[in-house]
């Protein structure tokens, strides 16, 4: 988007109104210019509601420093892609929920946390602690065996918001991929 022209300060106290009409007229005139962008503008056709969002469109790299209130919704370039984010709260519920990886986290839209990882299999079972604990609750964990084969079973034993136990007869170079959500 270019830049809108808008003259603040005007009309100006003191001065006649005729010497500020051309700038009240520039500002008024880009009025329908600014409402427009992503935006139904003025008169708009049938079919259409003026007011009403086309898209959305945010400038690139805005990341907030929690604690953030009201909500905010930006965008952040990660992975040479620009990716949208959505910051609620203190940093314990927005940004260190943003662990992009092999094992990461993500903040999900309306409150839910998601969090992957991979970890060796250990002979019996082993304990798995998440790159940052889920502020609330842990509700689910789902465990994988990354072989062709399933001669080598593997469980959850029991779950936290910091982490989780599993169980395997599994061991060695075998990786044990999981996903869990909560918030």
């Amino acid at each position: 988007m270019t830049s809108i022209s808008y003259n603040l300060g005007i009309p100006a106290s003191g001065n006649n109104p005729s010497t500020d009409q051309p700038n009240m007229k520039t500002n008024n005139d880009n009025i329908a210019t600014y409402v427009a962008v992503d935006h139904v503008g003025f008169n708009a056709s049938a079919g259409a509601t003026s007011g009403h969002h086309l898209q959305v469109t945010f400038d690139s790299n805005n990341v907030p420093t929690p604690p953030v209130a009201p909500p905010v919704l930006f965008t952040n370039t990660v992975a040479a892609l620009p990716q949208l984010f959505f910051y609620s709260g203190d940093a314990t519920h927005s940004s260190t929920q943003y662990v992009n990886g092999t094992t990461g986290s993500t903040f999900l839209l309306g409150g839910m946390i998601l969090k992957w990882g991979q970890v060796p299999a250990v002979s019996n079972g082993g304990t798995v602690n998440f790159t940052s604990a889920f502020p609330n609750n842990c509700y689910s964990v789902v465990v994988t065996l990354n072989i062709a084969s399933t001669v080598s079973p593997v469980g959850i034993n029991g779950f936290t918001a910091s982490g989780f136990t599993f169980r395997t007869t599994a061991a060695g170079n075998v990786p044990i991929t999981y996903i869990a959500i909560g918030n």
